[in-house]
């Protein structure tokens, strides 16, 4: 068994705060910006487009909302991961919450493109 470090000092960490403050910020703008630009609606929209094929999968106007919710528990995750290494290797943590913001400006970027389709 592993010890814990404590959960109090793993956040006030300067690294992580950047990090946590990054990944955060733009996990919430993603949200917001879905939010703001699909509505609910009877007709399918856009979920995925492909530069070979064009337009490749359409749902419902919710299923869009599944792009915020992976990055949210990307984020989750890769914080819980380097928080349970943080003790045996600072730096496991800073790459683990590096990924989370690599992910999020690419859901980010993902959920940009979704709304330009379907506006």
């Amino acid at each position: 068994m592993s010890k814990w470090y404590p959960l109090k000092l793993y956040i006030k960490y300067p690294s992580n705060i950047v990090f946590f403050s990054i990944a955060g910020a733009l996990n919430i703008a993603t949200w917001v910006w879905i939010v703001w630009n699909i509505r609910p609606q009877t007709e399918p929209v856009f979920l995925h487009y492909n530069i070979l094929y064009g337009v490749d999968l359409i749902g419902s106007w919710y299923k869009v909302f599944y792009l915020p919710l992976l990055g949210l528990g990307i984020f989750l995750f890769n914080s819980f991961f380097g928080w349970f290494f943080f003790h045996k290797d600072p730096f496991i943590a800073q790459i683990a919450n590096a990924v989370a913001v690599i992910c999020q400006i690419f859901l980010f970027l993902s959920a940009l493109l979704i709304v330009s389709l379907n506006v």
